[in-house]
Formats: structure tokens, C-alpha cells, sequence
């Protein structure tokens, strides 16, 4: 048998079990590599001393789950313990712990209808009718034949005019989007998640540039198989009504420009940070299917500390839901690079992203 089968047959079963573990620390993989890529050299030595080198192929495509989602039963009685606890704080008035257990809610289901007329309807008498919007039409689409619904929203119409431009996008529950990256990062990750970007191996994005009272950035895809870029455009500009502007398009390459009304590209209101080591740590035993595998830290300038994160994940909604938990402290961040890899040791692919953020601090 061929030596080299040989190694890539005895590596499958040494690796494996490494990477069966649920929560494997992706920061780790590399070392696995290195560890693993000498012992193959050493079982695949010739006679004359010379180490067989063992290639990997990148990726060229990766799967993507479109089957439905069905809630678990741990999941379904978590939605109704809290729910049942949120009415009752509601009933009571005490909105802020009403709140708390919607957000509960939302952890395990983020598109529950009751949890966003709830919230609507707090945020309605608390006189924020931003977040009341936001609320009340996630709440319609999900239940739109629901008659308390439609009378919130005539009531809602009567001392708020209705947005024309969503502040969410469909199918992505991460809240309101304080600022473009929030919406870069939402459009990505439903953008992402369409079986036409199956072969999408990379994507790099430029800073932000102010155009009055918009704001736009360039977005560049890349693969090594071809791709439908006029699907991908299509997509965009359904779930971006502002602009979607193709700059140049192959079947392998694909440059656009993003234009957003009406939200800003950094944040004046972000919060101030005194710890961002201990921030970050109590981040990733919140989202272990993210790992920090690098960090570049720049000086510290007229209160804010850029950081430049290198992230690795199975998943682009995970790398959202990392820089949604940090937005709050950050007045910009930036997806740099990303691009998709193979766990060592495995067929198993992973994002391995560059996100510049600049904390407030």
C-alpha cells in the first residue's frame, strides 16, 4: 500500500477523537497540525531521509443546512417557563425583569412572536418607539393574523410614524442595528446562509466612508469554483434597500458596494470598557463555538484601543453573535478578511476571520 495512504489513514483515527469533543478550542487546532505533520513525516520517511510531504487541498465549497429548524424539548419548556415569568413581571409592571426573561427567550428562540409583542409593548410605554417598531414588526411577520398585533400598531401609528427603512433583516433576531457594521454583519450572515454561496471561500471588506447622511463600504467575494454573482447581488439588494452596487463581477470574483441610509458608521453613545481581557474571556465561555486564536493590540489614543481579533468558527452566525456582544463598547469594528479552512485533522470546515474593533475606553 502507498505510504502516503498509510499516514492519512493512521492520522484519521490518531486526530479524530481530538476534534469529537463538543466544545474543541478552535485556537488550539494549529498546534495539532504542526504535532501531527511530524509524526506523518516520520512514518512516511524514505530510505534515503527525505520526509514525504503530506498536501491538503483547501476547501473549494462548504455545506449549508437549509432543512427546518425544530426546537428541542428542553428548548420548548425554556421558552415557557420564562415566558410564563415574563407575564408575570409584566402583569406587575416590573418591565425591566419582564425584559430580562424575554431575553431569556430570545437565547433559544429568537423569532418568538410573544417575546416581541411584549417588548413592543413595553417599549411603547416607555415612549421608545424606535425599539417598539423594531419589536411590532417582527411580532407581524411571525403572527399576522394575530388582531392585538394589528391594534398595537394602529394605536403605535397614532404617536410614532412607521419607520421606512427596517432596522432588521429578515430571519436575523440580533436586535437593532446601532451602526453599519451591525447591518454588514446581519446581511452577511443571511447572505451566507443561501445554498448559492456554497462555494464562497473568502470575503474581505474595506472601512467605512461617510456619504452625508449615509455611509458605504466595499465587499469583496472570492472563490475557488465558480459562483452565481448575479444571484449573490440579487440577495443583497432584496435584504438592503438602500444600494447594492456591483463594482466587478466573474464567476469567480465578485466586488459591491454597500450603501446604508440613515445609520452611521461609527458610534458616539458607545459604552467605555475599563477590562477588555476579562470582557473578552467571560465572551468566550458565553459562545464556545468561537475561538480567539490571535490578538494585535494597538496603543491606546484619544479614548479608544483598537484591537484586531483573528476569530475561528464553524459558523458566520457564531462571529456574529461575537461582535453583537461587543458593539455596546466598540464605536466601530470592521470585518477585515475571512475565509474558510479545514479543521486540521478533518474534512470539517471553519470561518478563520480578521475583525478589527475599536473599543471605548
Amino acid at each position: 500500500m502507498n505510504k502516503k495512504i498509510i499516514v492519512i489513514f493512521m492520522l484519521y483515527f490518531v486526530v479524530s477523537p481530538i476534534f469529537a469533543a463538543k466544545n474543541t478550542d478552535l485556537s488550539e487546532l494549529e498546534k495539532y497540525k504542526d504535532k501531527y505533520k511530524e509524526l506523518a513525516g516520520k512514518k512516511g520517511s524514505s530510505a534515503s531521509g527525505k520526509i514525504d510531504e503530506i498536501t491538503v487541498e483547501p476547501p473549494k465549497s462548504r455545506f449549508i443546512d437549509t432543512s427546518p429548524k425544530t426546537a428541542s424539548p428542553e428548548d420548548k419548556r425554556h421558552v415557557l417557563v420564562h415566558m410564563k415569568l415574563a407575564n408575570r413581571h409584566f402583569s406587575k409592571k416590573n418591565y425591566e425583569k419582564a425584559i430580562e426573561e424575554v431575553n431569556t427567550v430570545f437565547e433559544r428562540d429568537p423569532a418568538n412572536s410573544g417575546g416581541h409583542f411584549m417588548s413592543a409593548v413595553i417599549a411603547g410605554r416607555k415612549k421608545d418607539y424606535k425599539t417598539a417598531w423594531y419589536h411590532i414588526n417582527i411580532a407581524k411577520e411571525k403572527d399576522s393574523g394575530n388582531a392585538k398585533i394589528d391594534d398595537f400598531i394602529k394605536k403605535l401609528k397614532t404617536v410614532s410614524t412607521e419607520p421606512d427603512y427596517t432596522e432588521w433583516i429578515s430571519g436575523i433576531y440580533n436586535g437593532i442595528q446601532t451602526n453599519a457594521a451591525d447591518r454588514t454583519f446581519d446581511l452577511l450572515e443571511k447572505l451566507l446562509s443561501d445554498e448559492c454561496t456554497q462555494n464562497i471561500t473568502k470575503v474581505e471588506s474595506s472601512d467605512y466612508t461617510k456619504e452625508s447622511n449615509n455611509c458605504s463600504l466595499e465587499v469583496i467575494f472570492k472563490a475557488r469554483d465558480q459562483f452565481d454573482s448575479d444571484k449573490i447581488v440579487s440577495l443583497l439588494k432584496k435584504n438592503n434597500r438602500a444600494g447594492v452596487d456591483a463594482v466587478e463581477s466573474s464567476n469567480k470574483n465578485l466586488k459591491v458596494k454597500l450603501t446604508y441610509k440613515q445609520i452611521k458608521s461609527e458610534k458616539t453613545d458607545a459604552k467605555s470598557i475599563s477590562n477588555i481581557n476579562d470582557f473578552i474571556n467571560d465572551l468566550m465561555e458565553a459562545l464556545p463555538e468561537v475561538a480567539i486564536s490571535n490578538t494585535d493590540e494597538g496603543e491606546p489614543k484619544d479614548g479608544v484601543q483598537e484591537i484586531i481579533y483573528e476569530v475561528s468558527s464553524r459558523e458566520f452566525s457564531s462571529l456574529n453573535q461575537f461582535t453583537r456582544k461587543l458593539s455596546p463598547y466598540a464605536t466601530k469594528y470592521i470585518l477585515q478578511s475571512m475565509e474558510l479552512a479545514y479543521i486540521p485533522g478533518s474534512q470539517s470546515t471553519i470561518w478563520k476571520a480578521k475583525i478589527k474593533v475599536l473599543f471605548k475606553v
